[in-house]
């Protein structure tokens, strides 16, 4: 594997940010996705330069062909498809197209499993253990929802679905995986320091900050703090953002209020999907901010060393072992 290495300025602003989190899909959507990054680098000198995508080929409106030509053309491969699997009913996948998605610019696997335990069953294994061997990242592995919440007030379900998951990482310990939405343990103090015993056990595994910015205010600042710093080769950024459904200017404002948290100790009221919570701002070193932006991204997703290098960006490459 290989990591990125800045050369600009020591300053967040010049960091280049990539939203690990993102459901594009086709070209409305990715259009408005750079009309928003260009108005961020307008007005706040921030650089969001690539979004990993987790709607390709969701829908049936283009094809492997179109989508690939498009992005190559059009954005410079700014996007960076990954396939979907539900893992419950079947697949849409066979483990030996894997392989062959990945040569052709795939960049992982989406997973989504929910409230539920499907993910250990045995029938998938065979498709992880492919993941698993040929490098494939889980880009997005939905597990559980957060609790306790509206949408999980269970614990019951939310731990079946949770002990599920901790069943595959032991099984398959070379598994490459981004768990979506901080694995939804991310609602109060004693959440987090469960997920400090994830990140301490599996080595492999990382978690992405999508729609979860609004929960900031629920763990203590300073052990919110601690935590991202000491895990700050496991986390990445993400927003989880759709169809654009406020104006350029309101998603624009939206990511830089994420921005905002992550860098200053800013007093924050709203996040990126809602406008109530306040939260004071983290104000994470500029080494911990280079890897939740970019770095750690750029290590499970390669290829997005050469999208940043013609976006412009000063970066060297060198190799790193691990995941």
């Amino acid at each position: 594997c290989s990591t990125l290495v800045s050369r600009a300025e020591d300053s967040p602003s010049a960091i280049p940010r990539i939203d690990a989190h993102a459901h594009s899909g086709i070209q409305e959507r990715m259009e408005s996705y750079v009309e928003i990054a260009d108005l961020l680098k307008e007005r706040h000198g921030q650089n969001l330069v690539a979004w990993v995508d987790l709607n390709f080929l969701r829908g049936g409106k283009t094809t492997a062909d179109e989508y690939f030509e498009l992005v190559a053309e059009t954005y410079d491969n700014r996007f960076l498809p990954c396939l979907h699997e539900l893992m419950r009913d079947g697949f849409q996948y066979r483990p030996d197209e894997l392989a062959g998605w990945m040569d052709r610019g795939v960049a992982g696997v989406k997973i989504w499993v929910g409230l539920s335990d499907a993910i250990a069953r045995p029938e998938n294994a065979a498709f992880l253990a492919k993941m698993e061997e040929i490098g494939m990242p889980g880009a997005s592995i939905h597990i559980a929802q957060p609790y306790p919440t509206s949408w999980c007030n269970d614990p019951i379900q939310f731990w079946r679905a949770q002990k599920a998951w901790e069943r595959v990482l032991d099984r398959h310990p070379n598994l490459i995986v981004v768990n979506a939405h901080m694995l939804d343990h991310f609602n109060s103090d004693e959440q987090l320091d469960y997920l400090d015993y994830m990140l301490t056990t599996y080595p492999r595994l990382h978690v992405d900050l999508s729609a979860r910015f609004q929960q900031f205010h629920r763990m203590r600042r300073d052990k919110l703090r601690d935590f991202m710093i000491r895990h700050q080769d496991r986390i990445l950024f993400g927003t989880d953002i759709g169809k654009a459904e406020a104006s350029t200017e309101q998603m624009a404002e939206r990511y830089h209020r994420c921005f905002t948290m992550l860098e200053t100790d800013r007093i924050v009221r709203g996040s990126f999907f809602e406008e109530e919570s306040v939260s004071q701002g983290l104000a994470l070193p500029h080494v911990a901010l280079e890897k939740i932006y970019y770095r750690n991204a750029v290590r499970i997703y390669p290829r997005l060393a050469e999208v940043l290098s013609k976006q412009g960006h000063d970066v060297a490459i060198e190799s790193k072992d691990g995941p």
